[in-house]
């Protein structure tokens, strides 16, 4: 939850900062270091990912954690994607754990995915 709230905040996609407290303690700076050989964490450029790499994003339309301004964003990013390997699946009536708890993930969500897994 604290990685989330700090990408919320940083408005990135990027690793989990150990200089997330409001001390100015230089042990932080050197816990980023050690992680990642610098002293703030690496944003992840989605748009690195290459076009022709098969993704399947599934989401949902109640989902608080992850709304559809922020998979709009990574849409976006992704608009240079090679429109075979790209899947989308918008689910109106499912929030973040409606992906593993609900009755019907199986044939709303991961049958559809191992569909998708079936054509690569």
């Amino acid at each position: 939850m604290i990685h989330i709230s700090q990408m919320i905040r940083a408005g990135t996609i990027a690793m989990y900062d150990y200089d997330d407290d409001d001390d100015d303690d230089d042990d932080d700076d050197e816990k980023n270091r050690e992680h990642y050989g610098q002293t703030s964490p690496p944003v992840n450029n989605m748009t690195s990912i290459p076009n022709d790499l098969p993704l399947f994003l599934s989401y949902g339309g109640a989902d608080a954690l992850s709304d559809i301004n922020d998979v709009q964003l990574l849409l976006d990013s992704l608009k240079d994607h090679e429109g075979d390997k790209l899947v989308k699946q918008y689910r109106v009536d499912h929030a973040h754990a409606d992906y593993v708890m609900s009755a019907n993930a199986k044939q709303d969500v991961y049958d559809p995915l191992i569909a998708f897994f079936r054509l690569q």
